[in-house]
């Protein structure tokens, strides 16, 4: 059974800001910030794989990665400084 968008969402809730799809099918989640606190790329993607399989998703991480950009207000999460996973 392949996991939904619902179910991801769902199950990632207080993980991540934004749950989509990319062209290939899979799902990049996102949680954007301002300041890093010790955090990267490598535990934000630890912390969605240890939830997913909490969760009982048969889904594994396929690529990991940080964008970062100077602030400007107003900017969507995918827009602004963000780490993102991509799982399947």
């Amino acid at each position: 059974m392949t996991a939904t968008l619902k179910q991801v969402r769902t199950a990632l809730s207080t993980t991540v800001e934004t749950v989509g799809r990319n062209k290939l099918g899979q799902f990049v989640v996102r949680r954007g910030f301002f300041y890093r606190h010790g955090m990267n790329e490598v535990k934000f993607a630890e912390q969605v794989q240890s939830k997913l399989a909490e969760s009982g998703l048969d889904l594994k991480v396929v690529d990991r990665g940080e964008k970062y950009v100077a602030f400007r207000g107003g900017h969507t999460t995918a827009q602004g400084s963000h780490w993102y996973v991509v799982v399947a």
